[in-house]
């Protein structure tokens, strides 16, 4: 009887659901060749199975691999750059599957089409994902300055931010280690109208707040490394 259950389910999935199932499995052979160990800032049950807008820091193609661990089988609609949908046929094939956002980095401003399409994913209680860097960091800065975006959806749709932070770029057969930090909102600017002013202070802080969770989880490590030389 369960397993007619089961089974039904299953039938009744949408394509998109059973995409990211697939992906979830897949991220698992992906993990034998970029190991790494996620860090929760609180016990997962807690982070529910509401709307979230993901937020992390951007170092390869492979940092997508992440938000869809956090939240297994959950569809991640990812913001991306335009290109990617003008690229090869396999590039083009992977962001429509996914569902993904495309955003255009052409200098004309803010894409309003994007926004609309992302809030309006967070609106029906689904999870989009933002680098909110804009492109891959490769300098030796701890982040980029943030693009607007993130904090404008998350005002706009009430909706909180989950950010999540990349301590070290992965790297083939290396260990890395990711945070996965408290969900973040901006309530005092609700239903407030909001200033370039008021988005850029809102992003700055996010920014800092994922700045100050890589240095916490280096500053605990390294005490923890001197206490069990002692």
């Amino acid at each position: 009887m369960a397993e007619n259950k089961v089974k039904k389910k299953r039938k009744d999935m949408k394509p998109i659901e059973k995409w990211f199932r697939f992906l979830n499995k897949a991220e698992k052979v992906v993990r034998l060749v970029l190991p790494h160990k996620v860090y929760y800032a609180m016990p997962r049950e807690e982070y529910g199975d509401g709307a979230y807008i993901l937020v992390g820091n951007h170092y390869s193609v492979w940092d997508v691999k992440f938000p869809i661990l956090f939240f297994p089988n959950r569809p991640v609609h990812f913001m991306a750059k335009q290109e990617l949908w003008e690229g090869s046929k396999f590039m083009h094939w992977f962001v429509v599957k996914s569902e993904c956002i495309p955003v255009s980095r052409d200098g004309s401003g803010t894409d309003v089409k994007a926004i609309m399409q992302a809030m309006r994913y967070v609106k029906n209680g689904e999870l989009i994902n933002i680098f909110p860097e804009g492109r891959r960091n490769t300098e030796n800065v701890d982040m980029l300055p943030f693009k607007g975006g993130s904090a404008a959806i998350s005002i706009k749709t009430k909706t909180p931010i989950l950010p999540f932070v990349q301590v070290r770029k992965l790297r083939p057969f290396h260990k890395s280690e990711v945070i996965c930090g408290k969900p973040m909102e901006f309530t005092e600017y609700y239903g407030k109208k909001l200033t370039e002013e008021d988005i850029q202070i809102c992003e700055d802080r996010l920014r800092n707040e994922m700045i100050k969770m890589r240095a916490d989880f280096l500053a605990e490590k390294e005490a923890k490394k001197k206490k069990k030389k002692k």
